[in-house]
């Protein structure tokens, strides 16, 4: 399995955070499917910590969104949904996206909360956001609240599990033979 990174950066270019430990799924036309137990994640100031949760990563290539399906536990998923330029693959192991402020935030029981309009406030001012860009921000926050909502892919519960389970046994099963010597 290849082992990956996603890679933030901000409007003018400078770095917002980073996350390794992740492990390339598969691609189509629209998503990169990227996985991970607990990913380590270091932010643009040099602090690092491990994301609680294992997590399904769903980079769009086409939309300016992504999607982080989180694995409360069991039975519990959670959905937090960067608003960001759509993912560029730069290389076989490094996907990188600009990341534009707005989240949402779907919580296990179902209600989905809008954050960080402050942030995008200040950095839309300070970054100089062209007003069609804020217009696709502001349009594509609203569009994806809508699908959060109503579920579907991507954020299909029952699909989304399904995956992960597929991941788990894919590291599992490796790790098994690895420790078997074979």
């Amino acid at each position: 399995m290849l082992q990956t990174q996603i890679k933030s950066y901000k409007h003018d270019g400078s770095s917002h955070r980073l996350w390794s430990h992740t492990n390339f799924l598969k691609e189509d036309d629209s998503f990169y499917y990227l996985a991970a137990t607990r990913a380590k994640v270091i932010e643009h100031d040099g602090r690092e910590w491990r994301a609680p949760e294992g997590a399904i990563y769903l980079l769009s290539k086409k939309h300016f969104y992504n999607v982080i399906v989180m694995f409360v536990s069991d039975k519990l998923i959670e959905y937090y949904v960067n608003i960001a330029s759509p993912t560029i693959r730069t290389s076989e192991e490094m996907f990188q996206f600009i990341d534009y402020d707005l989240d949402l935030k779907r919580d296990k029981l179902g209600k989905v909360k809008e954050l960080d309009w402050g942030e995008y406030h200040r950095y839309s001012k300070d970054y100089n956001y062209p007003k069609k860009l804020k217009t696709v921000i502001e349009k594509t926050l609203i569009e994806v609240k809508n699908q959060l909502i109503k579920g579907g892919h991507p954020f299909d519960d029952t699909e989304n599990k399904a995956m992960y389970n597929e991941y788990l046994m894919s590291v599992n099963n490796k790790y098994y033979y690895q420790n078997r010597g074979e």
